[in-house]
């Protein structure tokens, strides 16, 4: 019996060993499993919070805002009416959930079919007045009908309910395409869904101006509960070429592409979980976000898309046991680290340069993580340092300074804790100016507004009030002046030298008397038409046997000869 014991005991022993082994091996993928990367927290990155659907309650004076523009577009007269379509083109996005409320509250009490048949009427008259038109200009097509907002606007009936309740309709939908949010897409929608078909074509137009902006909402729409509701989602976005999820995601516009993914995750499409998860880990937080919110959202469902993700990152399978949080997590982790490998480098570097004291190259280092990765985990521990420098180089770098004291204000955690840095922030910028030659207390007494003991800011104002301007920035002004006075004199320089020697070239050799060489005579304004050119005396004595000479110059012997000739003597002929 004792052996069995013993041996039992050793099992147990053995076991035990196992386990604590097992549980202090890292798991895969954790930071100490890769050779090479900087030391980083090991904890891996939790799952971002899925951010909802639903609207917040308005506020009262959105509420008001609302009214009071849906009050001028059911004016009675026309151009109140007018200018109000103008207005909407300026609304907020703020005004959403006060739309969304309103067409509600109109859908639950406005009798639909009338509306149907008061816009159908409309409707033709504006149709026969524009062939009427075309009619009279000669011209021939299909007739395209108008905007509903502009002839339902321009056949006012202001003492109808159920007209003022379809212009109310229609200027709240244009209102949203003008916001064209995700949010206001939906909205925009639920206006074909709860007014019924006599809208829908009007719909599809206001979504066709919004192009890319409406796709996130229409991939939601795909699972409306209304079979036709989702059928017609289907049909908008084949007709746009966003019915696959490799085309939904095609865009320029980052905010849109962002929503799309959100959207696939909340209807959890399987097709679109590894167009997805591609997006992981884009270099555009933004998006990066935007995709593990949509993976959160799709959950098992992105299950083995996620595993076979992890496969090949990794190299190696992920253990059975791992759920589609735990694969998640260490595949978001594994990404962060391959791409923030290069940022907490210049963090650890920047860190143990602010420990030496070497300021200066801390704040480079500092500077590069930032640029790289704006919303760095430990960007607040970044903080000290950017301060330490602004208040050491305020004096000998002042514009360095400055720069550390604007990120330093950035990465402060609150309010209370950025008040003391933006007092030292306005102070730097008080002393640039004053620097400069201008004397304003402004930023000063701002700064002692935020910081009662800053030093710097009190000592600004006594400069000020005392008329001790910058010896720089004196400095400055003379040496502009005298540079200016120094230009003006090369200037003058210039002009005096360049003048005379423009003259001295325009004047030619042959104007001297005295010379024998030259060019001819210049013909003279005063000569009399009895005295002919020296050419054209020549060309008239000629005969027609003898022609002219076609090397004869003005500078010949027998044209000098000609030239000293006594005028009284005849000329002799060739």
């Amino acid at each position: 019996m004792r052996p069995a014991w013993l041996l039992s005991l050793l099992i147990l022993a053995l076991l035990s060993g196992v386990t604590r082994v097992q549980a202090d091996t890292p798991p895969a993928g954790s930071a100490a499993a890769e050779p090479g990367v900087p030391s980083q927290p090991s904890a891996l990155p939790p799952l971002p919070k899925v951010p909802g659907v639903q609207l917040p309650k308005p506020e009262k004076q959105d509420l008001a805002d609302l009214d009071a523009l849906l009050a001028r577009l059911q004016a009675k007269d026309s151009m109140v009416r007018d200018q109000a379509v103008k207005e909407i083109l300026e609304v907020r996005p703020r005004l959403v959930p006060a739309i969304a409320e309103r067409l509600d509250s109109i859908a639950d009490k406005a009798d639909r079919d009338e509306m149907k048949r008061l816009l159908h009427g409309i409707r033709h008259r504006a149709r026969r007045e524009v062939r009427e038109q075309m009619r009279a200009a000669g011209e021939k097509g299909r007739v395209k009908t108008p905007d509903y907002l502009e002839i339902v606007a321009e056949h006012g009936k202001p003492d109808s309910p159920t007209w003022r309740n379809l212009v109310s309709v229609l200027g709240m939908s244009r209102m949203l395409v003008h916001i064209a949010s995700v949010d206001a897409v939906r909205v925009l929608i639920d206006v074909y869904v709860r007014f019924g078909e006599f809208l829908r074509v009007d719909t599809q137009l206001q979504l066709e101006k919004l192009g890319d902006k409406a796709v996130a909402a229409l991939i939601e729409a795909r699972r409306h509960p209304a079979k036709k509701i989702a059928h017609w989602a289907d049909r908008e976005l084949d007709m746009m070429g966003k019915a696959i999820p490799s085309e939904a995601i095609r865009t320029d516009d980052y905010e849109v592409l962002a929503d799309v993914l959100r959207a696939y995750g909340r209807v959890r499409d399987p097709d679109a979980a590894r167009v997805v998860i591609s997006f992981a880990n884009s270099e555009r937080a933004q998006v990066r976000l935007a995709a593990r919110q949509a993976v959160t959202m799709m959950g098992e469902v992105a299950n083995w898309q996620l595993r076979d993700t992890y496969e090949t990152i990794v190299g190696e399978k992920p253990p059975r046991d791992w759920g589609w949080k735990r694969t998640a997590r260490e595949l978001f982790g594994r990404y962060d680290r391959q791409r923030l490998a290069r940022v907490y480098h210049l963090y650890d570097e920047g860190m143990a340069a602010y420990r030496a004291g070497h300021l200066g190259a801390m704040r480079t280092s500092f500077n590069k993580v930032l640029a790289q990765s704006p919303m760095f985990e430990h960007r607040s521990d970044m903080l000290q340092g950017y301060l330490t420098f602004a208040k050491k180089y305020a004096d000998k770098h002042p514009a360095e300074a400055l720069d550390a004291a604007r990120r330093a204000e950035r990465l402060a955690p609150d309010d209370a804790a950025a008040k003391p840095i933006k007092s030292l922030r306005l102070a730097l910028a008080g002393e640039r100016l004053l620097g400069r030659g201008v004397a304003d207390q402004t930023l000063f007494r701002r700064a002692l507004d935020l910081d009662s003991s800053n030093a710097r800011a009190r000592d600004g104002i006594s400069r000020i009030q005392h008329g001790e301007l910058d010896k720089l920035g004196k400095d400055r002004r003379y040496s502009a002046a005298g540079a200016i006075g120094l230009a003006a004199l090369v200037a003058i320089a210039f002009i005096g030298l360049w003048r005379p020697r423009r003259q001295a070239k325009a004047s030619t050799p042959g104007d001297d008397p005295a010379s024998g060489e030259g060019d001819p005579e210049p013909v003279r304004d005063d000569a009399t038409p009895d005295e002919p050119e020296p050419e054209q005396e020549e060309r008239d004595g000629a005969t027609p046997d003898e022609p002219e000479p076609d090397d004869a110059t003005p500078d010949a012997p027998e044209q000098e000869e000609r030239d000293e000739a006594d005028p009284d003597e005849p000329e002799q002929s060739a």
